[in-house]
């Protein structure tokens, strides 16, 4: 008898494990697979829904998928040469899976300027005017010495000063040190000792206590992200935060990211159609609730339609489970089951430890406005951004996106052009990610969403909007964004009606349910190399030994905000648990920290 594999989420996890369990032999013709999603994502092209999946949502101007387009979701992936070395760079999972799935020829930079444009404090530079990189330049910092180089030479020096002179060159020695690193013997501070635990530090406080609040509010101003500043893992994050200075190898996929997500769907039904397996998507139905019976796995589905009221009828059984889905999402669950009235069950999503577990990683909003225009209007600005960077020791000025970067809600500008496909007929459509930010500034934006002649008919709570794709930004928001554009490009509000109106503006707030935020950051005063270990199998982890649930997805993983995380957590269980052949070579590459393979 077939056994039945349920995955709760068609996101970049739950795509990812559906494609490896159908197109690695390990579904045959008895088995069935069910993918759930909440949401109702265009697997078909035909414009009428959101381009999938999960927080990855390419967004192209009049919903053609040919025209000009944006990424208001997750934009790049970095990518792998192939070389099979710890020390290799690269997201190794999604390089293969993109040229396994036959989109290796659509691959294409998404670099970043090698000299950024700021704004900040209402001062303009660009970072080769600091005085560190020959210019004359002070950032209006009181960080004196600081304030001469970018805020990029910031985080590298609180990374030193947390991890030390020696590099942590692969995987395994990350891993090594948030399990047990330690603040180096060099290490000088009021608040803290050589020797104290580093991921039992908070990553603020610590860049408080080295950097003052001067030298934190240039990192976090400067550096574009207020998420890389928070207080959470000093272990992790003095790894982390050096993937984001400018020039960084960023890759996407032409035409949009979503098309990687287009095909892992085409060719897991493939998959299923050569094994005789059975696999069906359904689309607009939730996880409603989850327990274990013995050891039976028992849930109920909900509808898009009504989310918080379960299905009728009787619980239904599974084989295997797969919650791939964020920890908001999965609280939502937790929350549902919690009042399931099933004498004998386990509710292991309550359970305590697990609890504890889902509790370790912090959740970060984000908000993403695009807007679309006639002419690349920034080109003609008084400080208009250099999108020029250097591939191969040589300057290019093809697909160069950005940033900008400014204290102003704004955040980080990146400005798409006109990308649309050659087949694209009519005008010439140009794009701006207008304003990408993350925590600070999200009441603000999300204050300008509605009219001021209109009322709000739902509550936060129940608005799903990252479920459902873009929405038009009110006339007011237009009017800000305009504003703060022309003080960032011209440096005078009053030039706001140089900026032409937007053909068509669009906003993405990540920070609503079910996703609850646009990334996420571990938590300090935890050993997240246990936690990515024993958090895959929350059954287990409350007790049920042999348990088939699996949780799956980014935020509890080496790569979190990546693909690649989501990616990892996925492999990692196929492979720890089901005893599937790994897609690479795990030996050299750990998926998460403290895994089993290789």
């Amino acid at each position: 008898m077939g056994q039945t594999y349920s995955i709760f989420g068609a996101g970049p996890g739950g795509l990812y494990t559906a494609w490896r369990l159908l197109s690695s032999g390990k579904l045959q013709s008895s088995d069935t697979l069910n993918l759930y999603e909440w949401g109702t994502y265009d697997f078909t092209g035909e414009g009428k829904e959101r381009q999938p999946a999960g927080r990855i949502c390419t967004h192209h101007y009049i919903d053609d998928d040919s025209a000009t387009y944006i990424e208001i979701g997750g934009m790049r992936f970095i990518e792998w040469d192939g070389t099979n070395t710890p020390t290799a760079k690269g997201h190794r999972l999604v390089t293969k899976t993109v040229n396994d799935v036959g989109l290796g020829p659509d691959v294409v930079n998404f670099l970043t300027v090698d000299d950024p444009l700021y704004f900040l404090r209402g001062q303009h530079f660009y970072q080769s005017d600091l005085v560190d990189n020959g210019g004359d330049v002070i950032a209006p910092y009181n960080t004196p010495g600081v304030n001469e180089a970018s805020p990029d030479d910031l985080y590298s020096h609180i990374s030193d000063l947390i991890t030390g002179t020696t590099p942590l060159k692969d995987r395994t020695e990350q891993c090594a040190f948030y399990a047990s690193g330690t603040l180096p013997s060099t290490f000088n501070s009021f608040v803290y000792n050589p020797g104290d635990v580093a991921s039992n530090v908070g990553y603020w406080n610590v860049f408080y206590d080295q950097a003052g609040n001067e030298g934190f509010s240039y990192a976090a101003d400067g550096g574009g992200y207020s998420s890389n500043v928070i207080n959470w893992n000093a272990a992790n994050a003095a790894v982390y935060n050096g993937e984001f200075a400018p020039g960084g190898a960023f890759k996407t996929i032409n035409g949009g990211y979503s098309r990687l997500f287009v095909e892992l769907y085409n060719k897991a039904c493939e998959a299923a159609a050569n094994s005789g397996a059975r696999f069906s998507l359904h689309q607009g139905e939730r996880l409603h609730s989850i327990w274990m019976y013995g050891d039976a796995i028992k849930f109920k589905l909900a509808t898009a339609d009504d989310p918080f009221s379960p299905s009728s009828g009787d619980a239904m059984d599974t084989d295997l489970a797969f919650l791939a889905m964020p920890p908001n999402a999965v609280d939502i669950v937790a929350q549902a089951t919690r009042f399931e009235n099933v004498p004998g069950r386990t509710d292991f999503l309550n359970n305590a430890q697990v609890a504890n577990y889902l509790g370790s990683v912090i959740e970060q909003p984000s908000y993403k406005i695009a807007m679309f225009f006639e002419e690349p209007w920034w080109e003609n600005t008084t400080y208009p951004p250099r999108l020029e960077a250097t591939l191969n020791h040589q300057k290019t000025t093809e697909n160069v996106f950005g940033p900008t970067i400014t204290d102003l809600p704004l955040r980080q500008v990146y400005y798409f052009g006109d990308n649309a496909l050659p087949n694209e007929e009519g005008e010439a459509i140009y794009g701006l990610l207008a304003s990408y930010d993350d925590m600070r500034y999200i009441t603000f934006w999300r204050g300008l969403e509605l009219a001021v002649d209109e009322r709000r008919d739902q509550a936060i709570n129940r608005d799903f909007q990252p479920l459902e794709g873009g929405r038009e930004g009110s006339p007011q928001m237009e009017q800000m964004l305009r504003l703060e554009l022309a003080k960032l490009h011209y440096g005078d509000p009053d030039a706001a009606n140089e900026i032409p109106m937007p053909k068509s503006t669009i906003f993405m707030d990540w920070g609503l349910n079910p996703f609850g935020a646009g990334y996420h950051a571990w938590a300090a005063n935890y050993d997240i190399t246990d936690v990515m270990q024993k958090i895959r199998s929350p059954a287990q982890l409350a007790g049920v030994a042999d348990a088939k649930v699996f949780l799956i997805g980014s935020a509890f993983s080496n790569d979190q905000a990546w693909v690649e995380g989501a990616f990892c957590t996925a492999e990692s269980v196929l492979v720890d648990y089901l005893q599937m052949d790994p897609l690479i070579d795990l030996s050299v590459y750990p998926p998460i920290c403290g895994t089993r393979c290789g």
